[in-house]
C-alpha cells in the first residue's frame, strides 16, 4: 500500500527543468521501474528473480525512460516554444514612460 502512495506521490514532486535533469530523472525511474516490475512479477510466483534477469529488465527499464523522458522533454520545450513565439514581441521603447518611477537624481563631482 505505501508504494501506491509513494510512487505517484514522487513523480508529482519532481520536476525538471533541463534536459538533464529530464534524462536523470527518467533513467532513474525507468531502472527502478523495470527492477519493481521483474520482482514483483516473481514474488508473484513465489520464487525470485536472479541477477541476470534483474540486470536485464533494468537494462530495458533505463533505455525506455532515456528514450521517453527525451521524447516529452523535446515535446513540452516546442510546446513552450510555441506559446512565446506567438506573443507579439515588446521592446523597451514601445512603453509609455511610467509616471510612478522616478530616476535617480545625477551626482556630479563637488556634490553639486
Amino acid at each position: 500500500m505505501k508504494h501506491k502512495i509513494l510512487f505517484p506521490t514522487f513523480l508529482l514532486l519532481s520536476s525538471c527543468a533541463t534536459l538533464n535533469d529530464s534524462i536523470m530523472l527518467g533513467g532513474a525511474l525507468g531502472i527502478a521501474t523495470g527492477v519493481a516490475a521483474t520482482s514483483a512479477a516473481y514474488n508473484k510466483t513465489g520464487s525470485n528473480a536472479s541477477n541476470d534477469e534483474l540486470t536485464s529488465s533494468a537494462g530495458l527499464g533505463i533505455a525506455l525512460g532515456l528514450i521517453t523522458s527525451y521524447w516529452i522533454h523535446k515535446d513540452i520545450a516546442e510546446k513552450r516554444g510555441d506559446i512565446y513565439s506567438n506573443s507579439p514581441e515588446i521592446y523597451f521603447g514601445d512603453l509609455p514612460p511610467s509616471p510612478f518611477i522616478m530616476s535617480p537624481a545625477v551626482h556630479k563631482k563637488g556634490g553639486k
